[in-house]
């Protein structure tokens, strides 16, 4: 069934959903009637009333809302739950899709949006929003790609976090990992670590640029280029797709990672799969790779004019313009006049609405693990720390991860500032200097600890439980105890 929101500036359509099934919009208000804001501050500690106060402002007609999210948000056993809720509230106020309206999730990994979605890096994606499941997706890229279409599994591979554990079972033997850090990021690392120093065949292949954890445990090393030192395109989260030129060579015998994937590919057999003639490589497989999104709305211009374009082109990109806003008449190409705002990767153009349900955390505090455990970033360090640690300033700023503990469950377990903690879940546990309040305090009954310390393995500690949907784990909180040292 379906269900509209009208407001000012048109008509958003939306179907109802819970699980497979359609709904109607008397189902969903009486699925909603349980999540009263008494109900929801007891869930999540929110006051109730700040709970009907963001409501009022969210549901006032003339005020614009824009929900802004970063990775944290979606690492939960249920963060793709927590997603289709955030787009609910947009879809069912009619604020999406125009200026000042609108969800916008903020990526933390570099060009994670260009390269890993758009791309098809995914075990079970294509390139351009296809899918390896689907008979005509994996027809059309055999066809582009010229490979006879039994080449295209239509089982996906395995997902990260289950890559790394049938590297831990034996099943999957060999292991390439370009320059990322595994090794000190994925949840219940040490489990991850033992498995790549297990041998019985195992080998660990590392393209990485300075040392790491995870350089640290490879059989081979592969020096890389760096992203001033080649050519290439980037997306990010905003659709905007740009053009790098590159600006110096890479020193020694470090090359990019599109030359060391090639020369794989050769070395296997498979050199004539990257055989352009005399166009070079970076612009061939650029042109190769938007077809897929040609007249589908993920409409991606000529190589050579993102050469031109400073700051690129958020796609679709019809007629040489970019689309600023999508799904919305007079903005998006895609959408014909009069139809308003239509949501074309759906037959009907509507969007869906799903009734999701709230599901307890895969862990949770109990007597002997009584704090949650949550792990993060801080302001000088960007993830693992590979390149901000080697900054001075950066470094000195915070030389080391600490523990943060809300100053009155310190002064409980008798803890003061600068002590030695040690951090203890079911999975393993770290020691590291205690910081009783400060700028990153958390609430009362839970730890921070940021994850940028090769020293502090954090990660050693965290839950490995993933989102069944997304597949990613949830990093975000477990179980914890913590002690002096």
């Amino acid at each position: 069934m379906s269900t509209a929101g009208r407001h000012r500036a048109g008509l958003v359509t939306g179907r109802l959903r819970t699980g497979g099934e359609n709904i109607t919009f008397d189902d969903y208000k009486a699925f909603l009637e349980t999540y009263s804001p008494e109900h929801a501050s007891q869930l999540s500690g929110v006051p109730a009333e700040t709970i009907r106060q963001i409501a009022r402002l969210f549901g006032d007609p003339k005020r614009k809302a824009v929900s802004v999210w970063t990775m944290g948000f979606n690492q939960h056993v249920r963060g793709t739950w927590i997603n289709n809720l955030v787009y609910n509230l947009h879809l069912l106020t009619g604020k999406i899709a125009e200026p000042g309206n609108g969800p916008f999730s903020l990526t933390g990994q570099p060009s994670a949006c260009g390269t890993t979605r758009e791309a098809g890096a995914l075990s079970h994606l294509l390139p351009g929003g296809h899918f390896v499941a689907n008979p005509e997706h994996r027809k059309k890229a055999a066809e582009i790609w010229k490979v006879p279409v039994e080449r295209i599994s239509p089982k996906p591979g395995y997902h990260t976090v289950e890559m790394f554990r049938a590297l831990d079972r034996g099943d999957l033997k060999v292991i390439w990992i370009n320059t990322t850090n595994p090794f000190q990021t994925l949840p219940n690392v040490g489990r991850y670590r033992r498995a790549a120093r297990k041998g019985e065949g195992r080998f660990v292949i590392v393209s990485e640029v300075y040392p790491s954890e995870t350089s640290r445990l490879a059989d081979l090393i592969l020096p890389s280029a760096m992203w001033v030192e080649k050519e290439g395109m980037y997306g990010n989260s905003e659709r905007r797709t740009q053009h790098w030129a590159k600006m110096v060579n890479p020193p020694g015998q470090a090359k990019d990672d599109l030359w060391q994937i090639v020369e794989l590919a050769k070395r296997l057999g498979y050199g004539q799969l990257f055989e352009y003639g005399k166009e070079p490589l970076h612009k061939a497989l650029f042109e190769e790779y938007r077809q897929f999104g040609l007249g589908k709305a993920k409409d991606l211009a000529p190589y050579q004019v993102y050469t031109k374009v400073r700051g690129g082109l958020r796609w679709p990109v019809v007629g040489g313009q970019e689309t600023r806003w999508r799904y919305r008449e007079g903005f998006d190409p895609h959408v014909k006049k009069g139809e308003g705002v239509r949501f074309y990767g759906n037959p009907d153009g509507r969007a869906v609405i799903w009734a999701r349900p709230y599901e307890p955390p895969a862990e949770s505090p109990d007597p002997e693990y009584p704090f949650w455990l949550t792990t993060g970033r801080v302001l000088e360090h960007w993830h693992t720390g590979t390149m901000t640690r080697r900054v001075l300033e950066l470094h000195r700023a915070w030389p080391a991860a600490p523990v943060w503990l809300n100053p009155d469950d310190a002064k409980t377990l008798g803890i003061r500032t600068g002590e030695k903690v040690r951090v203890t879940s079911r999975r393993g546990e770290i020691v590291a200097r205690a910081e009783a309040g400060g700028r990153n305090t958390p609430p009362q009954g839970m730890l921070f600890v940021p994850f940028f310390d090769e020293n502090v393995l954090i990660n050693l500690a965290t839950l490995d439980a993933f989102d069944p949907i997304s597949k990613e784990p949830d990093f975000k909180k477990c179980a914890v105890r913590v002690a002096k040292a």
